[in-house]
């Protein structure tokens, strides 16, 4: 709680007054993914009864509702990825972009992480057949990623997950997720972000399946 609320303080500073983040402190122009990522992370804390900073929501949704509408495909970029999870963010707020998810979902050669991304982002508005269209259209387990925008394989694992557990698909999620929890359990360097995806997914994983536990057996010095 200490740690969360501190994050909550702190990003309060990184707010502009256009409604975006920047990415650094001090510095004068939101940030694509900042923007959403910190205000995914503002509307996880509200959803678990944290205070955010006065005015800090309304001003968000503005920021994502107007860049949203400007925004154009830049192939070289890659910035079909930011566009979803703008989106997605701003569903997740309870305000959805629909003509913009439209506008995205029909521009051709757009990134597997994209089409996974806007998947969750239908799902989110219970227009579920749009989500399962775009996923039958989608690989669920790739290891390619682009970095332009904080990319790795097992974030977008982990996106890729939330995205089975919207979409109910127990079974694809079941595969991901071991993939996933072998993969936090290992040596392996994470990025942050990778991290907080791998066990934001994780957790909505957990969830998912139900709080009752499981049944185990295990195995020590050759005795159950």
């Amino acid at each position: 709680q200490r740690n969360v609320t501190a994050a909550i303080q702190r990003l309060a500073g990184f707010q502009l007054s256009n409604g975006g983040f920047s990415y650094w402190s001090g510095m004068r122009e939101a940030d694509d993914w900042g923007t959403s990522y910190a205000g995914h992370f503002l509307l996880e804390a509200e959803k678990k009864g944290y205070v955010l900073p006065v005015s800090f929501k309304s001003k968000w949704i503005a920021y994502q509702q107007k860049i949203a509408k400007q925004w154009y495909y830049e192939f070289s970029y890659h910035n079909d990825i930011a566009q979803a999870y703008r989106l997605y963010t701003l569903a997740l707020a309870g305000n959805p972009d629909l003509p913009s998810m439209n506008r995205l979902r029909e521009t051709a050669s757009i990134s597997n992480e994209a089409k996974l991304r806007l998947a969750a982002t239908y799902a989110l508005v219970k227009q579920t057949q749009a989500g399962l269209s775009l996923l039958s259209k989608s690989k669920i387990d790739d290891n390619s990623y682009d970095g332009y925008y904080y990319g790795s394989a097992d974030r977008n694992r982990a996106m890729a997950l939330e995205t089975l557990i919207l979409l109910g698909q127990r079974n694809k999620a079941f595969a991901v997720a071991k993939t996933l929890a072998k993969n936090l359990s290992s040596n392996e360097w994470m990025s942050t972000q990778t991290t907080a995806y791998a066990l934001n997914a994780m957790a909505k994983f957990a969830k998912y399946n139900g709080g009752s536990g499981i049944n185990v057996v295990y195995t020590n010095a050759k005795k159950q």
